[in-house]
């Protein structure tokens, strides 16, 4: 988790760098002057800022503690969890028939009893 953690910080990071690097770029090189280039580039980046957050959205999702989590990873985890639940359950099943077996088995007299006779 540390890793993914990790990723999406450096993510946003560069983001926020290459936005940054953008902006001073623009300055250098913009053909118009002084407040039309800030309104410019605010815009610019207004809509960057905004098409990020919806793609973000589309990813992630907030909690009532206000905390991120990621859509997709969860319902990933909601398969696996159901998957292995429906498993545990077949096992138990089958190790529930092999226990009735074995009790049946040894009330019945045993079943199979070893012979001191190799051959039967």
């Amino acid at each position: 988790m540390d890793n993914q953690d990790n990723y999406y910080k450096g993510l946003f990071y560069g983001a926020a760098l290459g936005a940054a690097i953008g902006t001073v770029m623009g300055l250098l090189f913009a053909p118009d002057k002084g407040q039309e280039t800030q309104r410019i580039i605010t815009g610019k980046l207004r809509r960057a800022l905004d098409m990020a957050s919806d793609k973000a959205a589309e990813f992630y999702d907030v909690d009532e503690n206000g905390e991120i989590y990621d859509n997709e990873a969860r319902e990933r985890s909601k398969e696996i969890i159901e998957n292995a639940r429906d498993e545990a359950r077949k096992i138990l099943n089958d190790a529930n028939t092999i226990l009735k077996e074995i009790k049946n088995q040894a009330k019945s007299g045993g079943g199979h009893t070893k012979s001191s006779d190799p051959h039967g």
